[in-house]
């Protein structure tokens, strides 16, 4: 019986250290692979830097054939580079606005190493230029986020000077996600990187959105409806049928009337 015991402890034991070992490649699922640029049905999108050497930031920018309604920053998930978040970013061109699609640091060709620090600094830097922008035009800055993104767009938003926030399938924290993932693993001992939306979430004052899908078996609803109660007049609509990947912010979409008003008033 003993002996049974401690096999099955050294195997507890060896899965636990073989998740904390591999845990960067599950968080920045998409990191460290080789650079895929923009979809070929978006050229001639325009490749952004900001920023100088190792602190610089990639966008993809896409316009409307006419004058924009909004400016919309796209922050991706955890497997979204800039070919992905370009994706997204052409996807909401759909409702008439501009669109940056936004690479987080170690992801495609941007420099870096991703982590808690280093995603926040670039949104930043990011989101500084979008107000320049947003200004120049004249429109509201809206900013998008998606899951791992979220992270960032709640970061900026609650730093103000943002019109309005569209957060899908947001957790409240990576930890209060991972733990409902893996129930049965000392996440809050295991985590390094510590994501963390409900702490800067009562400082955002901007009309928000929150929806997800009533299928999500990665983030699950609980947290995102958790966010949106934390966020000041905050809107959630929970999606059925859809699960972490397939929820659609586009026109045409399950939430089109939605964001649709969010973005354009109407």
């Amino acid at each position: 019986m003993l002996s049974t015991f401690l096999v099955l402890g050294g195997g507890y034991v060896a899965i636990v250290l073989a998740l904390w070992l591999r845990q960067d490649a599950m968080v920045f699922a998409g990191a460290g692979y080789p650079d895929r640029g923009v979809p070929a049905m978006l050229r001639p999108a325009e490749v952004r830097w900001l920023g100088e050497g190792a602190d610089r930031t990639r966008l993809a920018v896409v316009r409307p054939a006419e004058a924009p309604v909004a400016l919309v920053v796209y922050f991706g998930g955890n497997g979204e580079d800039l070919y992905a978040a370009a994706g997204t970013a052409g996807v909401l061109l759909g409702y008439g606005v501009e669109a940056w699609g936004h690479e987080h640091p170690g992801y495609g060709a941007s420099p870096g190493q991703p982590g808690v620090a280093s995603l926040l600094a670039a949104a930043e830097r990011t989101i500084a230029a979008a107000k320049g922008r947003a200004a120049e035009l004249g429109v509201p800055l809206v900013l998008v986020g998606s899951s791992l993104g979220t992270f960032c767009a709640v970061h900026t938003a609650a730093q103000g000077g943002v019109d309005r926030l569209i957060l899908r399938a947001p957790p409240t924290t990576l930890a209060a996600a991972a733990q409902a993932r893996f129930f049965w693993l000392p996440v809050g001992l295991l985590l390094r990187h510590r994501f963390d939306n409900r702490s800067p979430a009562p400082k955002i004052t901007c009309p928000t959105l929150v929806v997800h899908g009533d299928r999500d078996g990665i983030v699950p609803i609980e947290l995102g409806r958790e966010l949106a109660a934390a966020i000041a007049g905050a809107r959630f609509v929970a999606v059925a049928g859809c699960g972490h990947n397939d929820l659609d912010l586009g026109p045409g979409g399950p939430v089109d009337a939605e964001v649709r008003q969010l973005l354009t008033g109407r």
